[in-house]
């Protein structure tokens, strides 16, 4: 039987970082910028993936209520990062405007021969995320020397392959019709992810609006 995705789109959000009791002034959490979905998107979005798990591949589901645009991985922050990092934010999107980008066709990383990630995402550019994420990337530097990622492919993953995918499997897999899903950018996200045995929660630590 396929399983149905999870469709609880609620997340915690974070005002104060050392609310809990072990906490200590030297912790780390791992943390990422991100566009999150509305619910609406992750409905879409949930249906491509139940088509996706039909197909028999082997595969980690992420849950829909952790589908997110991630616009910069920041890997592990402390507190005394994030003052900066909300105010650098803040300042990239400072002159952006609200815009939409449409998501319409599946893909793989790193490649067809090896997958181990199959994603969503647009079959031409959006010029306004590109700038978006640029800008970000670049004035965060001003904070912390983060990861230095690969050129930016905009995208949301839906599953994470297993075991290597047969060809005929994979091609089966990257044919189902997505529609067109169409994903609101009007705020910018600075999540924290934390693993447990149920899988990740992401709660959010800032948001800030778009124009």
């Amino acid at each position: 039987m396929i399983q149905a995705c999870n469709l609880n789109f609620t997340f915690k959000e974070e005002t104060i970082l050392n609310s809990d009791k072990n906490y200590k002034a030297n912790d780390t959490f791992r943390c990422f910028i991100s566009v999150v979905l509305d619910g609406h998107a992750k409905r879409q979005l949930c249906r491509i993936q139940t088509a996706i798990r039909s197909t028999g591949i082997h595969a980690a589901w992420p849950s829909a209520q952790n589908f997110h645009l991630t616009l910069k991985f920041l890997g592990d922050i402390s507190e005394q990062d994030v003052p900066c990092i909300k105010t650098i934010l803040s300042e990239a999107i400072a002159d952006k405007t609200r815009f939409n980008i449409t998501f319409n066709r599946l893909g793989v990383f790193p490649n067809a021969r090896h997958p181990k990630v199959i994603w969503i995402g647009a079959d031409k550019a959006c010029p306004e995320v590109i700038s978006l994420q640029r800008d970000i990337n670049s004035k965060l530097n001003q904070c912390h020397n983060f990861i230095k990622e690969k050129k930016f492919s905009p995208h949301i993953t839906l599953a994470r392959v297993r075991h290597h995918a047969k060809p005929a499997l994979l091609n089966k897999t990257l044919e189902i019709e997505t529609g067109s899903i169409l994903i609101p950018v009007n705020q910018v996200y600075l999540m924290k992810s934390q693993l447990y045995s149920s899988g990740a929660v992401h709660s959010s630590l800032f948001c800030a609006n778009l124009k």
